[in-house]
């Protein structure tokens, strides 16, 4: 089919070929792999990443199905196809310096692909590929080329002659298949993971049919790869080698702007109609020259100004969309300012973003509902980075100029605007005056300059030259390789060496995992609920992070004896310094996970018992931190052996009140999203008896009528008792969810994943989470605020509590608003005295704010206040008004 879809007929008489729009080239690709090749149709996947750490955004196609190619899971289908949102601005794929400059590169794109799980191999992948473009599409063979892998000898990977040997049964010409290395064609997706050897089709722009081959992957703009087949067989493991899959797949990626250029016939993607109604915009809005496609001499950046913000435009959009949050990713809120900047420098307005937003969800919206769905939270987001900025540069100015007077040195830097520019560099100052004559920057200060001041590497960088230092990257990056693993498993600085330590021991002695599973167990027995004992051994002992494995035999322990000693000697049972893990096979305690803390415990043998008042989970072992009863620890460690059992049981009211609690806190996470057009949750602390949570809310705060009906949203939910079900997914089975809130920042596994969900007609939760829950809703009793309070202009905490202590609350509350009634009545019927007045007014006031007493509602609190205020002035108007009768009466005695 040739690339003009059809011929229309203008009144004048005339013929003008209609190109095909962008639309309908995204469809004809879909349509194809699902109608004519039999592939499923999946859905994009979010551009952030839930269940990957090694990526900060989604970069191809093919990482939603990373999982399938991992032997996680079974994929949905054997052959699917899908048109996945792509962002490119980091990491080995990063071309975010590039846009604007060039006509091809995009930091948001998206990526046509189809995939193979098992299906096909090489052979059908390069035959369908080659079908769709020269005969569908209509593109000349004679304007296309190929590549294939020539193999590397230092990673002993073998040329791929059997793609080269598919290309040429196809009929192509042998000097037009080229071979080139790991840089061009080997394809890998991050650090570590799946990978393979792959096979370019690139596409001369000009069509001149000459033999170019000698020019393909040269830079040449006129060029250009077109489409990407990855034949993934390996996986590179954390420490750089290569080893194979059990199972070899297909994936497929064409980058759909190439695509539609090269269809409507346009040098630059630029010139397509995805991009030219993002000109249109801009110039009607700014009232700018029109775009007028240079690349050269734009002695005023007025067209990269257009590109950057037609690009950048559409990645925040998306970016913002589906969950990025500017807070938490340095990239995203940088490509923001620097898109206010270009506003600002070349278009002289203000404002352009917002705009923009709306023609990418037109152009976007019906491929990827979700940017229509969050629009106005993509606005608002916008709008508050924007007021933010300019906040940030006024007061920056002032502060830096007032800087650089005292370090004029500080004057190369153009990086004025970061936060923690001036206190870092302060405090190397300070740090170089107390070490005298050192010209070393430690790694430790400069990771304090990049963790305390929030400064990057760059700017770290540029400070040592200024100071004349050498910068110790490697002992850098080995303290930030500390914290990212502290991060992962919840680790303070001070103790992570010797837990590292730890892990390694249990690992190297091959340790088994601790099973867990048994926390989510439990039987509602009546109205109360019942946890399992379970039966366990010991694995392992920690004293002080130093550990000792029992393998239960003479030798073993004979070992222990001699490493522990000292540790046990040194041990202080009274001291709160000291303590003791254990580890165990199996457990029923839940370990501190997601802001609900963990499980009160008793592990008991017929010897000996242990409290347990800590549980935490790190690297898949669970380490129960406690203090024996009226036991002694040497004495314990002599008789430790693996075959006496021990028996492990948890505090069942202390659990329940932490189930109610986290169950409560989804309710008012759904609820305050369901109120507020933009709002996260940053952190949550679940108890057994309140929960706190902190969120982010791009400058809205809460008003004491949206807080009444959050109250009365969450506790129509616990009358209609609703079920509060779970779902055991997978990865993908997670992403074909819809409606689903996941936390930003929090990384998920590829499977075994846990969605808890609660439906009522006028509140939906649907939350990834991996703690404990009730059964049902009414098992809450009743919910209320506790506490309300904003710090600066996007966040606020939300304390509350449900259950028993709820209802006492509601009744305390209730009881001094009685109080309050009466003393109103009173002030009525002229029954009070001001002295009387006061007495009563401050005694109510004092229970109100009496921190040892049964708290109330905070609205309840608010209202009683309030009130107390108002009755306040109306008994000082009606004493005045008893002061004028009075003297009036005495001037007419």
């Amino acid at each position: 089919m040739n690339h003009i879809l059809r011929v229309r007929m203008y009144s004048s008489g005339t013929v003008s070929a209609i190109q095909k729009s962008a639309k309908s080239i995204r469809n004809e690709f879909l349509d194809y792999f699902k109608e004519d090749l039999g592939h499923t149709f999946i859905r994009s996947s979010p551009v952030i990443s839930y269940n990957d750490h090694t990526i900060a955004f989604v970069n191809a196609g093919m990482n939603q199905f990373k999982g399938i190619f991992l032997d996680y899971y079974n994929p949905p289908a054997m052959k699917v196809t899908n048109s996945q949102k792509c962002i490119r601005i980091s990491g080995k794929h990063n071309d975010l310096n590039i846009v604007g400059n060039d006509s091809y590169h995009h930091t948001f794109f998206e990526m046509l692909g189809s995939w193979s799980f098992g299906s096909y191999f090489k052979e059908q992948a390069c035959r369908y590929a080659w079908n769709l473009l020269t005969k569908h599409y209509g593109i000349n063979e004679e304007c296309l080329y190929v590549t294939y892998f020539g193999g590397d000898e230092r990673l002993e990977l073998e040329p791929d002659l059997e793609c080269k040997d598919v290309w040429l049964s196809i009929g192509i010409r042998e000097d037009k298949v080229l071979p080139f290395g790991l840089q061009e064609n080997f394809w890998e997706m991050g650090i570590s993971g799946p990978c393979g050897p792959c096979t370019e089709i690139h596409i001369d722009h000009t069509k001149q049919l000459k033999n170019r081959c000698m020019q393909i992957n040269k830079g040449y703009t006129d060029l250009t790869e077109l489409w990407n087949i990855v034949f993934i067989q390996y996986e590179r493991l954390s420490n750089g080698t290569i080893v194979p899959l059990p199972k070899h797949y297909v994936d497929t990626g064409m980058g759909f702007e190439r695509l539609v250029a090269v269809l409507q016939g346009k040098q630059s993607n630029y010139d397509t109609d995805i991009f030219q109604p993002f000109f249109k915009t801009i110039q009607k809005y700014t009232k700018a020259p029109e775009y007028k496609g240079k690349f050269y001499n734009d002695e005023n950046e007025l067209d990269s100004g257009y590109r950057i913000l037609a690009d950048h435009s559409r990645m925040i959009t998306v970016a913002l969309a589906d969950g990025v949050i500017p807070e938490q990713s340095n990239k995203l809120r940088k490509i923001i300012r620097k898109s206010i900047d270009v506003s600002e420098k070349v278009f002289k307005k203000q404002g352009i973003l917002s705009e923009l937003s709306y023609i990418v969800v037109e152009n976007l919206g019906d491929v990827y509902p979700e940017l229509q769905e969050n629009l106005k939270k993509v606005q608002k987001i916008i709008e508050f980075e924007e007021e933010l900025y300019k906040k940030l540069k006024h007061d920056c100015c002032k502060q830096w100029t007032n800087i650089v007077k005292i370090y004029p040195q500080l004057s190369s830097i153009t990086e004025q605007l970061i936060p923690g520019l001036e206190d870092g560099y302060k405090y190397l100052r300070r740090v170089l005056n107390n070490l005298e004559g050192s010209n070393v920057l430690s790694g430790s200060v400069a990771f304090k300059l990049y963790d305390t001041y929030g400064l990057n590497v760059e700017i770290i960088t540029k400070l040592a030259n200024i100071e004349s230092l050498y910068f110790d990257k490697v002992a850098f990056q080995k303290e930030l390789e500390c914290l990212k693993h502290r991060s992962r498993i919840g680790l303070e600085k001070s103790s992570i060496t010797d837990i590292k330590k730890s892990l390694e021991i249990l690992e190297e002695n091959c340790i088994p995992k601790t099973d867990d599973s048994f926390k989510y167990k439990c039987v509602l027995n009546g109205n109360s609920y019942e946890f399992p004992k379970v039966e366990s051994k010991i694995m392992a002992l920690i004293i002080n992070d130093n550990t000792i494995i029992n393998k239960a035999n003479e030798n073993t322990n004979k070992n222990i004896h001699s490493t522990v000693n000292e540790t046990i000697t040194n041990y202080n049972a009274e001291s709160d310094k000291d303590k003791i893990g254990l580890i165990l096979d199996k457990t029923l305690c839940y370990s501190t996970q997601g802001g609900q803390i963990s499980d009160k415990a008793i592990i008991c043998s017929k010897n000996w018992t242990f409290n347990v008042y800590d549980v935490k989970k790190i690297n898949g072992y669970v380490i129960h931190y406690g203090k024996f009863v009226q036991t002694d620890l040497r004495k314990w460690i002599e008789e430790l052996n693996l075959k006496d059992d021990c028996l492990v049981s948890i505090e069942p009211e202390f659990r329940v009140g932490v189930m109610q609690h986290h169950t409560a806190t989804h309710l008012l996470h759904a609820s305050i999203q369901q109120i507020m057009q933009a709002v996260y949750l940053r952190n949550s602390t679940i108890i057994p008896n309140s929960l706190k949570c902190q969120f982010n809310s791009f400058g809205e705060n809460l008003s004491f009528r949206q807080l009444k009906e959050i109250e009365e949203l969450i506790n129509n939910v616990i009358i209609a008792n609703v079920p509060v079900t779970t779902k055991i997914l997978n990865a993908l089975e997670l992403l074909a969810e819809s409606s689903v809130t996941l936390i930003p920042g929090e990384i998920h596994f590829y499977k075994d994943i846990r969605l808890i969900e609660i439906n009522f007609h006028d509140l939906r939760s649907k939350e990834a989470c991996y703690g404990t829950h009730v059964f049902k809703t009414g098992e809450l009793k009743y919910f209320c605020f506790l506490n309300y309070f904003s710090k600066g202009a996007s966040n606020f905490t939300l304390e509350a509590t449900v259950g028993s202590l709820a209802k006492s609350a509601k009744l305390a509350g209730e009881n001094i608003h009685y109080k309050i009634l009466d003393l109103e009545n009173e002030l009525k019927n002229g029954k009070v005295t001001r002295k009387t007045f006061k007495t009563i007014s401050k005694k109510i006031e004092s229970e109100i704010k009496n921190p040892n007493r049964i708290p109330i509602p905070y609205l309840i609190k608010e209202e009683c206040l309030m009130k107390l205020k108002d009755l306040d002035k109306i008994f000082h108007i009606q004493m005045q008004e008893i002061k004028k009768y009075s003297r009036k009466q005495k001037g007419m005695d």
